[in-house]
């Protein structure tokens, strides 16, 4: 069973709707508005195979808690947005399909249903297996300003294995143009960021700057530390994140690096702030 649906982010009542999947909005929806910041709401995409009524061991979910905008910005600016975060959930839900079931899907609904339709395949394959398989992908507005904004895209997923696997993506769009904001956006001398997010990373770890931070269970590329291009700008700076197993091992988790926006004011444009 399937279920979508498309409500303010404001708002908290729930509609439910049994098979073919459908799309509402709440009739109080104000219209879109242009300018100012980006209007979000909530689209929300909810699969579960037979067996999760019964609590049974084949039981298979897939939960989405994603984001369209509404109004705010410009109309290119909003559709720049809602195409990247259609194309990110598109890609991440093909990535638990085999090739040649993934490409004959191309709705977020269809593909859920794909993925319950693999895991019944493998659950009469191995019907003593207790499988229990999920997905979970959740968008939300990090930074909302008329200048910039960040959405927090997260992902939790099993499908058998030792462990679950998470990911973590950080996206800022710059108002003004709609584009993506990289490291090259935020400010010429990448080389002084590198050392203010490595000095951060250190400070948080309890490490000197003397330390060797491979000694310490960092992995860092041969030319030394760099960079992720996994970043986003928030209230109190700039948020650098690395999934786990990037530059450490499981055991250290995901790494989240924070650069106060007041240690920036002379290499990122105030304009974000």
């Amino acid at each position: 069973m399937i279920h979508s649906r498309l409500l303010p982010l404001v708002t908290a009542s729930v509609l439910v709707s049994c098979g073919a999947p459908t799309t509402d909005v709440a009739p109080t929806d104000p219209p879109p508005t242009e300018g100012g910041a980006i209007v979000f709401a909530q689209q929300q995409i909810s699969a579960e195979s037979g067996d999760c009524a019964d609590d049974g061991p084949h039981c298979a979910t897939v939960q989405v808690d994603t984001l369209e905008t509404l109004g705010g910005g410009n109309s290119a600016v909003r559709e720049n947005i809602d195409l990247y975060l259609a194309h990110d959930l598109i890609s991440r839900l093909r990535s638990f399909l085999p090739e040649e079931h993934a490409s004959r899907a191309n709705t977020a609904d269809a593909l859920a249903a794909e993925f319950l339709a693999q895991h019944r395949a493998f659950v009469a394959e191995f019907p003593d297996s207790p499988a229990r398989w999920s997905i979970e992908i959740t968008a939300k507005a990090r930074y909302n300003t008329a200048s910039v904004a960040t959405i927090d895209i997260t992902e939790f997923a099993y499908t058998g294995g030792a462990h679950p696997n998470t990911r973590r993506r950080l996206v800022s769009f710059d108002i003004a143009s709609g584009n993506l904001i990289g490291v090259e956006d935020l400010t010429t001398d990448t080389g002084e960021l590198a050392t203010m997010v490595e000095n951060q990373l250190r400070a948080d770890r309890g490490l000197g700057l003397e330390d060797d931070l491979e000694a310490a269970g960092f992995w860092l590329p041969e030319g030394g530390f760099a960079l992720p291009d996994n970043l986003g700008i928030v209230a109190d700076g700039v948020l650098f994140h690395w999934d786990s197993y990037e530059i450490a091992p499981d055991a250290m988790g995901p790494i989240d690096v924070m650069v106060p926006a007041a240690d920036l004011t002379e290499i990122v444009s105030p304009r974000f702030w």
